[in-house]
């Protein structure tokens, strides 16, 4: 496999990610792996020849007691990544350190399945024939939902980096109503067309509520961050 054809699919500019594709088109063993898996880790593109890298990082598991411990996964990850030549590079042990606690944990299919929960959606009204002129709530149901809307600080890291390419995601709506997240170059319609289901004098007739507005009980699976 050549490296330099493989970034350039990549549109990766980088001069350090450059001098690991160079150097892994010459390097075979797991110096070579370490190199690629760095480029290919690097962009939301990777072609097949990307599958012998991505397949050996994402197989460094380290378990403790029979339960995958991830803190120790992660330093084994990392050290693998450093066994490429240019790891000693400027800028490289920050991205490396980035690659090996965000790849694979900051994409939207992780976050939106991570991170999934259910809000409520329904219509109220005032009741003018009760003595108390009650609320009466009608058409109560679920609706599937992201409950984090912001990025942890290690994904920011990982796909926010001037050396990645089209990693960057972006949240789509609230986490009341429905939100979720998506590639950044797929934001803008998916925004917009989030924006047209809940605004207009249709949409105002729904309100959201992480509790049942009749019961109180909210949802087992939601794990919403206010902070």
């Amino acid at each position: 496999m050549k490296l330099p054809a493989i970034a350039g699919k990549l549109a990766l500019c980088c001069v350090s990610l450059s001098a690991n594709a160079q150097t892994a088109s010459v390097l075979g063993g797991t110096e070579g792996l370490a190199c690629e898996a760095i480029l290919c880790l690097s962009s939301s593109l990777q072609p097949g020849e990307c599958n012998p890298s991505l397949n050996h990082y994402f197989d460094i598991k380290k378990y403790s007691r029979g339960v995958l411990d991830w803190s120790a996964t992660i330093d084994a990850r990392r050290a693998f990544l450093g066994m490429c030549p240019s790891a000693s590079a400027p800028g490289m042990s920050e991205r490396i350190n980035a690659i090996s606690r965000g790849a694979g944990k900051c994409d939207p299919e992780y976050l939106n399945r991570t991170y999934a929960g259910t809000s409520y959606k329904y219509q109220k009204r005032r009741d003018y024939f009760t003595a108390d002129n009650d609320y009466v709530y009608s058409s109560i149901t679920t609706i599937k939902t992201v409950t984090q809307n912001k990025l942890p600080a290690y994904c920011v890291a990982y796909v926010n980096h001037d050396w990645t390419y089209d990693l960057s995601i972006k949240y789509v709506g609230t986490p009341l109503k429905g939100g979720y997240w998506v590639k950044a170059s797929q934001y803008d319609a998916a925004q917009a067309k989030w924006e047209a289901d809940h605004n207009g004098q249709w949409a105002k007739q729904w309100e959201y509520a992480w509790k049942h507005p009749v019961n109180g009980n909210a949802s087992e699976n939601n794990r919403y961050d206010s902070r």
